[in-house]
């Protein structure tokens, strides 16, 4: 469990403080570890056991920006790699 979520050294002296912050990171783990396994990630160059760290800058940040192209917003993607417009294509028709 320790896939830099910060648990090795707890970020206040207040017990209260430390609780909410366990919770919420124990939250954000379980969303972390829900994704990994449903996303195809040797698409993405991660593996199974990536450090959260590693997501962040693989799947989260990355640019795009939405456009607004004959009547309806489509999501421009500015990545070279093809996994993206797998996990965001979207067909409504």
């Amino acid at each position: 469990m320790n896939n830099g979520f910060g648990w090795s050294r707890l970020p206040k002296s207040f017990m209260a403080e430390n609780t909410v912050f366990l919770l919420l990171t124990a939250l954000i783990h379980n969303f972390y570890k829900t994704i990994m396994s449903r996303l195809d990630t040797k698409a993405f160059g991660l593996k199974k056991t990536s450090r959260i760290k590693a997501f962040v800058f693989k799947f989260i940040s990355v640019p795009a920006k939405w456009v607004r192209t004959s009547r309806q917003y489509v999501l421009n993607i500015y990545s070279c790699n093809n996994a993206y417009a797998d996990v965001f294509q979207n067909d409504f028709g």
